[in-house]
């Protein structure tokens, strides 16, 4: 975005001194003044090929870098797995967007049942853990998943051990123990690698089920209608900015920019609609070899997505 954005000013400045220059007869000072544009703009030109030819080799890079993507994360600690991952690492790095907040609409179990899917994920606390291992992977900050029918909060306690110990976690934190925040709707734990509770987690991982969906909605309007009657709350100020912040993330970070949906048909199972106002939704089925092949095919899809905001 940087080069892009260089080579526009220089594009104006060129443009600007060109038509300057043209108005009546040229002096040697304005002849050299347009010889200097019209070298301004090929240089323009160039440097704007060498950025595009730059993403389609890290792009070309990163289909070549997929054998075998899973033993990236799961294998031994190799020489040559350790290169590969580092290869990897740098080339996500590259990419000019990745999100700062990715969700993941995992299938249902009737889904699970069919063999490419099932080919391509595990049970879901080994799902957990390879998604989170692929974001820190990437750097992502932001990790939501989710699963309608609400198991992943039932499998609270063994996804949270699962993440305190997991190899394939420090692996993909550049072999170091990662700080946790996991949140279901109704419980958080802070797993944490440091002696310090109160330094600021890597990623920040959200359990989501339907519950988080049209539920929560009405849980909260609950919540402000007995606030009313205790007179706590005007129902004049229940607006629109009040229920958006009520709605807001806890810790900062704005709606998935990136929703990837592991699932045959393009379905998002009562995901909270509010969640998904600028997100860009990208399908992965049985295509991918692996739930980190699936992670590395949405973020080179979103690192070609072009946000216009209708312009």
């Amino acid at each position: 975005m940087t080069v892009l954005a260089v080579c526009l000013s220089l594009v104006a400045l060129a443009a600007v001194a060109h038509v300057g220059s043209s108005r009546g007869k040229q002096s040697i000072k304005e002849q050299l003044l347009n010889g200097i544009c019209t070298i301004a703009l090929r240089l323009v030109q160039l440097a704007f090929a060498i950025h595009c030819s730059f993403q389609a080799w890290v792009q070309d890079s990163l289909s070549q870098a997929q054998i075998d993507m899973q033993q990236l994360l799961e294998g031994d600690d190799t020489d040559v797995v350790l290169a590969k991952r580092q290869e990897l690492s740098d080339l996500l790095a590259s990419l000019p967007q990745k999100p700062e907040h990715l969700a993941v609409v995992l299938p249902e179990a009737s889904v699970r049942e069919n063999e490419a899917i099932g080919g391509m994920l595990a049970g879901e606390t080994d799902d957990v853990e390879a998604l989170c291992a692929w974001s820190l992977l990437a750097k992502i900050p932001r990790l939501s998943i989710y699963s309608r029918d609400g198991s992943l909060s039932r499998s609270f306690d063994s996804i949270a051990g699962r993440l305190r110990n997991s190899k394939m976690v420090a692996r993909g934190f550049n072999g170091r123990t990662p700080d946790i925040c996991l949140e279901s709707s109704t419980r958080s734990e802070h797993i944490c690698a440091h002696s310090d509770s109160a330094s600021r987690p890597d990623i920040y991982i959200s359990l989501w089920s339907r519950e988080n969906g049209y539920p929560l909605l009405a849980k909260l309007a609950q919540r402000l209608s007995r606030r009313v009657q205790a007179g706590e709350l005007a129902s004049t100020a229940i607006t629109e900015s009040l229920v958006a912040d009520e709605l807001r993330d806890p810790h900062g970070f704005k709606h998935p920019d990136l929703v990837l949906l592991l699932d045959d048909l393009p379905c998002v199972n009562e995901f909270p609609p509010w969640q998904l106002q600028n997100s860009e939704l990208v399908q992965i089925h049985s295509g991918a070899r692996s739930l980190g092949d699936a992670v590395y095919r949405a973020l080179v899809c979103f690192a070609k997505i072009e946000m216009r905001w209708g312009k």
